[in-house]
C-alpha cells in the first residue's frame, strides 16, 4: 500500500453532517431563493466565485454582526466518528487538513476541535466592530478546490501522490482525482467510471493507512 502523509478533508457534508454552511445561513434568514439564483449564475460562468460570495453575503440582513453568523453555524453537527478517526490518523503520523469552499469561521472551529493544523476556507470580512462589510476573502473556489490542495502540498514539501482527499460532492471530482487516493463519501454508482474509491463512513479511511 502506498504511503500517505496528508489527508485533506472537505468540511460540509464530510466532517460535518450538514451539506452546506452557506446554505445553513440562507435557511436561517430565508434567503435560499436568492442563493439559488446566484449559484446558477456561477455554474453558468456568468459570475466568478468571489462575486458569488459577495452576492450571497449581500442577501443577508444588515447590519449583521459576525457573532450572529457564529451562533447559526454553531448548530451544525460534527460527524459522530470524526474525532475518533482524525485522532487515529494523527497517531499514525499523518498530517490532516480542511479544504473547503465554506466559511473559515466554521472551518477554524472544527479544526480546533479535531486538532487539524491546516485550514483553507473562505473568510467573511468584518469592520472594527465585528459587523460584516459585505466583502469576503476567497481562498477556495467551489469548483477548483484542487488548486488549494496543490498550494498546500507544495508548502509542505509533499507530492500529490502522498495525499488522500475525502469529499462528499461529485462536483469536486478534480479534488478527488488529483490526489494519490480520492475517497468519495457518497453513492458508489456515481464513481464506477472514475479512478476514485467510495466510502460510507469516515472510519473506512483507516483501511487505507
Amino acid at each position: 500500500m502506498a504511503k500517505y502523509n496528508l489527508i485533506a478533508f472537505d468540511l460540509d457534508g464530510t466532517l460535518l453532517v450538514e451539506k452546506s454552511s452557506w446554505n445553513a445561513i440562507h435557511e436561517y434568514f430565508g434567503t435560499k431563493p436568492i442563493a439559488r439564483q446566484t449559484y446558477d449564475l456561477y455554474c453558468k460562468g456568468i459570475i466568478d466565485y468571489k462575486e458569488f460570495m459577495k452576492r450571497d453575503i449581500a442577501a443577508w440582513p444588515k447590519p449583521l454582526h459576525i457573532s450572529k453568523i457564529s451562533e447559526i453555524l454553531s448548530n451544525l453537527n460534527l460527524r459522530e466518528e470524526a474525532k475518533e478517526v482524525v485522532d487515529a490518523i494523527h497517531r499514525k503520523g499523518v498530517e490532516t487538513a480542511i479544504i473547503s469552499a465554506g466559511i473559515s469561521l466554521l472551518a477554524d472551529s472544527v479544526a480546533k476541535k479535531l486538532n487539524i493544523k491546516h485550514v483553507y476556507a473562505n473568510e467573511l470580512c468584518v469592520d472594527e466592530n465585528g459587523f460584516l462589510t459585505g466583502d469576503g476573502i476567497m481562498r477556495v473556489d467551489l469548483m477548483f478546490k484542487h488548486l488549494a490542495l496543490i498550494e498546500l502540498v507544495e508548502s509542505l514539501g509533499l507530492s500529490l501522490r502522498e495525499c488522500i482527499t475525502v469529499d462528499d460532492s461529485i462536483n469536486d471530482v478534480k479534488f478527488l482525482q488529483i490526489a494519490g487516493l480520492g475517497l468519495y463519501f457518497g453513492n458508489d454508482d456515481i464513481t464506477s467510471k472514475l479512478d476514485i474509491k467510495t466510502i460510507k463512513s469516515l472510519r473506512e479511511i483507516l483501511n487505507y493507512l
